[in-house]
């Protein structure tokens, strides 16, 4: 039994958490538990990050047991549940999976459980769970001042006035997450771009590519010429491209 260390790459924003456990590497196994699937753009980064870190270990692709399509609620524990009978470690990429996966760490003290996103961590006091998380506000600060570069630009080459200068944002739900992201953005943009103001609008979901496609379209006849987004499908830059 060789000791394997573990590090894997979380989230779109490539969020590292190292874990260290002792089996064969080759009965190692790794379950993932996504909110949707391949086709969404959030999960998709977490599924390709989990792949590169097993080809960064030498380890085989094989050896992660992937569920996807698995909502915010007890589906989320019975996938965990049952993942916990073959795997060393368990993720779950969405906010709302936490205390499914809370609970199954509970009951299966011998499994490492690892939520992304998520707060309990720091409370529950188990040895066996985490929350992997980057301080993502920052990188929605840095978008922000590109998108108050590219108003700035629109500005000067005289497309749109200083008064013209408005950012939509599509938010998913009014949580905390979201509102310190979208906060950041308008700030990011403001610091090169005084005039820059925002719209933002919910749609009470983490990714409904319709909803957002609509939303982003309103933010757009509402007046915004940049629309940034905190949301999992890629329809409100669609959108935005039409």
């Amino acid at each position: 039994m060789k000791k394997l260390n573990l590090l894997v790459t979380l989230s779109l924003l490539a969020v590292p958490s190292l874990f260290m456990t002792s089996c064969d590497e080759g009965e190692f196994k790794v379950g993932l538990i996504c909110l949707h699937d391949e086709s969404s753009t959030y999960d998709a980064n977490f599924i390709d990050s989990m792949y590169r870190a097993l080809d960064n270990l030498g380890l085989q692709r094989d050896q992660l047991e992937l569920v996807t399509g698995v909502n915010e609620d007890n589906s989320c524990y019975e996938a965990a549940t049952d993942l916990a009978s073959s795997c060393e470690i368990v993720f779950a990429d969405s906010f709302g999976h936490e205390k499914y996966l809370l609970k199954a760490a509970q009951e299966n003290e011998d499994v490492y459980f690892c939520h992304s996103t998520g707060t309990k961590a720091h409370t529950a006091g188990l040895d066996n769970f985490f929350n992997a998380f980057a301080s993502i506000y920052e990188g929605r600060y840095l978008a922000g001042v590109a998108a108050g570069m590219k108003l700035n630009e629109m500005i000067a080459n005289n497309e749109i006035t200083e008064e013209e200068a408005v950012l939509g944002y599509v938010g998913a739900y009014t949580y905390s997450e979201v509102v310190s992201g979208y906060t950041a953005f308008y700030l990011g943009a403001r610091s090169v771009c005084p005039s820059a103001t925002m719209l933002v609008e919910f749609i009470g979901s983490w990714g409904d590519p319709a909803m957002e496609a609509t939303t982003a379209q309103d933010l757009i006849d509402r007046g915004a010429v940049i629309v940034s987004q905190h949301s999992d499908s890629t329809t409100p830059a669609t959108t935005c491209q039409q």
